[in-house]
């Protein structure tokens, strides 16, 4: 797992975010291991799947019904969190939060009062509280009409700074409550950070419905009231099972294995895959990173459900999402690709028939591997493809390695060994694939055409430490068996 997860940090966007799923068996390894490659400032936390109703009854000491989803950013200062509720409807907030330091606020005059009595004379050293809040007014109050006619200090434990006060007031937000506490009413849509509980269904949210309903028979409710919240529980049943609302990834859960099992048969009409995931599961966590042109690469993609996920989400959003799927078994062409094209074409017969998701996709196997067994390059790959890979590695970026063939005649260019600056370093790769390469004071003066430090990579070096630290070249040996040639 380290250098696989090394990889994916490196590939990581700034902003960008890793999600690992793992059991509690690895937990505690694979944590130290991120740990160390991100480090701590970057983990964002751990998240607890229940992924079963039930426990296995292989488990002898304790029930096992939950598996871990660990999460860490590539830089902390660039990425934007997870969202797991926004809240488009209106509601109030109160302007006290007990517990702060006291502080005073002037209230604007015009500022809009809720009291039961139109009109309030209060002089400046009474008090009003009520339970565990208290305001203490510094100046006089006056209400006439339901509106302050001149501004009033109050003393309280404030949660809003006096420049927030003085907003609120002024966009008609602000208003003295019936018990002359001061609340703000917020429209803008809020958003709620995403919770480390993921549960496997809503139960609680099934149970407040349910009870609704009985409390509107034993009120003798009308048929329409009732109807209403049976159909209000009929849409939650309908997004329990896979469906979900992006904008409240808290309601219907997130799905179980057996979700996700149940969701692979009905695609293939069999059973072809072992604990997948449900693709709730998934699409709610790429869900929670607001970011409708995300690029999602999933290194061990299985059955395939990543795709599956991003193209649902796409739908419901009109996002436009991409999806990378890496897989080495067997299974890459038959199960993980097919998979795809199926959610994307449509699967299932007659009133069992799901609709298809769209979009598409391109599918590629690797060629010959790039390193064998032993650690050594693999001439078998061809020259192009180890340039580019010393060249990535080197931090060139893919694509930008300069060709075999020069187009140039000036400069270090011109060399055929050359590969580009990185980092401000010149670097040559110096390969031939009948004989070994020395670097000598011959070949260094073919290579190098201007003053610089470098990096030369070749079979053998022939030259001293203190001549090479003299002029800032740095030999690196190339990874081949020489005895082979």
């Amino acid at each position: 797992m380290y250098p696989r997860i090394k990889l994916l940090n490196r590939l990581l966007a700034d902003d960008g975010v890793l999600f690992i799923s793992i059991d509690d068996i690895e937990l505690a390894n694979l944590t130290c291991i991120c740990d160390e490659i991100f480090g701590l400032d970057q983990k964002i936390g751990i998240l607890s799947w229940e992924k079963k109703k039930k426990g296995s009854h292989l488990d002898k000491s304790i029930t096992n019904v939950k598996e871990y989803v660990l999460v860490y950013c590539k830089r902390k200062d660039q990425f934007s969190g997870l969202i797991g509720h926004i809240n488009y409807e209106s509601e109030t907030y109160p302007c006290i939060n007990p517990g702060n330091a006291l502080s005073s606020r002037k209230i604007p005059k015009g500022t809009i009062s809720n009291h039961r009595d139109s009109n309030i004379d209060m002089k400046a050293g009474e008090i009003i509280s009520s339970g565990n809040m208290s305001l203490k007014l510094l100046t006089d109050l006056e209400i006439q009409n339901n509106v302050l006619i001149k501004d009033v200090e109050i003393e309280s434990e404030w949660r809003y700074s006096q420049s927030e006060i003085e907003r609120f007031s002024e966009n008609g937000s602000l208003y003295f409550t019936r018990d002359l506490y001061l609340r703000r009413t917020v429209t803008e849509p809020r958003y709620k950070r995403l919770k480390d509980f993921l549960p496997r269904a809503d139960d609680e949210a099934t149970l407040e419905l349910q009870s609704e309903i009985i409390k509107l028979y034993d009120n003798n409710a009308s048929r329409e009231q009732i109807d209403a919240a049976k159909e209000k529980l009929n849409s939650h049943y309908q997004y329990s099972f896979l469906d979900f609302d992006i904008d409240n990834l808290h309601s219907t859960g997130w799905g179980s294995n057996e979700d996700g099992d149940e969701e692979a048969r009905a695609i293939f009409k069999e059973k072809v895959f072992d604990f997948p995931k449900p693709s709730k599961f998934i699409a709610k966590l790429l869900a929670s990173y607001k970011n409708k042109n995300a690029i999602i690469l999933d290194s061990f993609s299985g059955s395939g459900t990543t795709a599956h996920a991003v193209l649902k989400l796409n739908k419901k959003d009109s996002g436009n999402r991409k999806f990378i799927l890496v897989e080495m078994m067997d299974y890459a062409e038959t199960i993980t690709a097919e998979r795809v094209r199926r959610v994307m074409s449509g699967y299932g017969d007659a009133d069992k028939a799901v609709g298809g998701l769209g979009g598409n996709f391109d599918f590629y196997t690797v060629g010959d591997r790039l390193m064998l067994e032993d650690g050594m390059l693999n001439p078998a790959v061809g020259l192009a493809a180890i340039r580019d890979y010393v060249a990535w590695n080197e931090g060139i970026p893919i694509g930008q390695c300069a060709p075999i063939t020069p187009d140039t005649i000036t400069g270090n260019a011109a060399s055929p060994y050359w590969l580009g600056e990185s980092y401000g370093l010149g670097i040559f790769f110096v390969w031939n694939d009948n004989q070994a390469t020395t670097l000598d004071l011959n070949l260094l003066s073919g290579l190098v055409k201007q003053e610089g430090r470098y990096i030369i990579y070749a079979d053998l070096c022939a030259l001293g430490d203190e001549f090479m630290r003299r002029h800032g070249i740095i030999y690196k040996k190339i990874p081949r068996d020489i005895t082979r040639l």
